[in-house]
This record gives C-alpha cells, structure tokens and sequence, in this order.
C-alpha cells in the first residue's frame, strides 16, 4: 500500500513496521513523543541500544529494535531546533523524514509512522513543519515507485490533526487520488433534512481560520489590516465619522481592543450598521481570502456544507449556541443569525467562480 494518512492516535499505539522517534543528538531518553516511545519501548533496553550509536547528527536517523512496542523497529531522526528558519531547518528536517523512509526501506519495512518531527519544543512552526513533512513523504514515494511504504502520522492534538489534513488535501498530486484524507464534516440539520456542515469558533481552535479574528493581513482602501475584525471595525468607526476610534483601531494589533472600540463608536446609529456590515464584511472577508493563498484553499475544501461560527454570546454573527452545545446541530434550535458563517458561504462562491 502506497499511502499517506494523518490519525488521530498515539505513536506508539500504531502497529506499522516501525515508528520514528523524534530524537535528540545523544539519542538520550527526552520528553513529549521521546519520552513516550522509550516508556513503551522499556527504557533500560531503548537506552542501551541508543548509547551504542553515542550520538546523531541533525537530519540524520538511525534504527534500533522496538523491543516492547508492536513495531518491529524504532527509527531515532533528528530533526533541527527553529531558529527563524536562516539555519537551514528546511533541509534539516526534509532529511530527517527522507532518511527515515530510506532506513525503513532497507530493512524491508511497508508501513511507517511518523510524530510531526520538530513542531513540538523544538519550536518549528505548525504549517511549516507540516509542508516539509508532506513534500518529504510525497518525494520518496515519487522517487522510489517500487517501493511498498504505507505512511501514517500519528497525532493526538485536533488542531495539529486538522491543520495536516487539510494541507495534505491542498499538496494532492493529480494524479495520485489515494494518497489523501477526505475532510470529515458534522452535520447540520435544517427541517428533517442534513446537510454537511463546519463549526468554528476562536481563531486557535479547529477550523478557527474562518474566524473574523483570525489573524491574515490583508491590504484594502490603501491600509494593511492585521485581520478582518480589525477591518470591519474600522470600517464601521469611519461610517459614523469617528475619525479618532478608526486611528484607535489601526493602533492595536488586539482584535478584542478593536471590537470593543467598534462597539463604542460615537454617532453610532444600529438602523444604518445593521444595513450596512454585511457588506462590510463581505468586502474584507474577499479580500482575507483572496490574498492568502492557503487560506482560500482551506475555504474551497469545505465544498457546499454550511460554515457556523459558535459562540452562546452573539446572536448576530454566530448562531448562539457553543461548540459543545448539541443544539449548534439544528437551526431550529440555534439562538442567532449566524450572519457571518453565511458571508463566508457567499464568498466561497464567489471564489468557485474566479
């Protein structure tokens, strides 16, 4: 099986051939994925094993038996520490899941699991480590057509999970229709009948990118806006001629400061806003899109299904229901209007159409 997938699981549950352990130069016993091979392994034996190698150079790996562990093999890749990405981390990390897959290869092994090398105290960023990750595995496959790899990722954090799925989507070759994880949608009831759907919420939480909060500059009317909220709020101060409050706005990059501003905007009148955000928001919400190439992606990858912002305080915006609150699922139920999760509807279609 020539494959790649993202889990939700723990490493060292998989029952592939051999895992890769994110290790450290001394191959010592460390924390995080480390420590939780090595407890599963049997430390005393991981240990020994490992200090007969003494020592790993970055983007490099070495193999030891599995001892406890269903996998056969334990392969140790080093992967580098983030240091603003000027130190060669990109290579470094490409080499150590390339590596990885050549020693697995060698020992006959068809099927691997990985952890997300370098994400975690090492400090490389989340979308970054996951596109060196992807184009690693995808080019040893690409160049070793014979070769019978199933490769699986296993992760436990959902936000991590999501941000790999939907990057792997995003990379997918054309001509290789298997190799990917189709998106997973919750369903959303209107009447007796479901349909798919999306919820989100804070910018840091699963799909938290539609999030009028969610941190994409954008350039519009001349200005550079560090997000949506911080566009709209502007926009709605300088509807009303507070010149002052639309500075206040610019000068935080603090997108609950600039609502709070925005709610506060002198001559506010509710008639002329309730008139005039949608469109407002629509402006900006293009522009979010439109200039951030991943971002579009990830909003064309949610198809047709209904997009619902979740929040039990606004019943404008969002529908008025939590993400943890079952009534979310039916718009009978829901508390709100939901009106930005229609936006984003509106303008998914308008990118289908560019």
């Amino acid at each position: 099986m020539r494959k790649i997938e993202i889990q939700k699981s723990s490493i060292t549950d998989l029952k592939t051939d051999v895992i890769v352990n994110a290790a450290n130069a001394a191959l010592q016993a460390g924390s995080g994925v480390c420590g939780a091979i090595f407890k599963a392994a049997g430390y005393e034996e991981l240990q020994k094993a490992c200090n007969a190698y003494g020592h790993c150079d970055t983007g490099l790996a070495v193999i030891t038996p599995g001892f406890n562990l269903s996998s056969k093999y334990i392969i140790h890749a080093v992967g580098p520490v983030w240091h603003g990405g000027k130190n060669n981390e990109e290579k470094l990390l490409y080499d150590a899941y390339y590596h990885s897959l050549s020693i697995a290869s060698e020992y006959s092994c068809t099927s691997i699991g990985f952890p997300l090398i370098s994400a975690g105290i090492y400090g490389y960023p989340l979308k970054e480590a996951w596109e060196v990750a992807i184009k690693a595995c995808k080019d040893f496959l690409k160049n070793h057509q014979r070769t019978d790899m199933h490769i699986i990722f296993a992760i436990l954090d959902d936000h991590i999970l999501q941000t790999g799925r939907d990057l792997l989507i995003i990379r997918k070759d054309k001509n290789e229709p298997n190799t990917v994880n189709k998106r997973v949608f919750e369903k959303l009831y209107i009447g007796e009948k479901n349909h798919d759907a999306v919820y989100f919420h804070k910018p840091d939480e699963l799909d938290g990118y539609l999030s009028n909060w969610y941190l994409s500059p954008l350039d519009l009317d001349g200005k550079r806006f560090t997000s949506c909220e911080q566009y709209i709020m502007y926009k709605k101060c300088m509807l009303f001629n507070d010149i002052g409050s639309a500075e206040q706005v610019l000068a935080t990059d603090d997108t609950a400061i600039q609502q709070m501003i925005g709610r506060n905007a002198r001559g506010y009148n509710q008639a002329v806003w309730e008139g005039a955000r949608q469109a407002i928001a629509m402006r900006g919400l293009i522009c979010k899109f439109e200039q951030n190439e991943v971002l579009k992606e990830k909003l064309l990858l949610t198809g047709n299904a209904y997009l619902v912002e979740c929040a039990k305080s606004d019943s404008i915006w969002a529908c008025g229901r939590t993400l943890q609150d079952d009534r979310r699922l039916s718009v009978d139920t829901w508390n709100g209007t939901n009106i930005l999760g229609f936006a984003l509807m509106e303008v998914r279609e308008f990118l289908k159409s560019e």
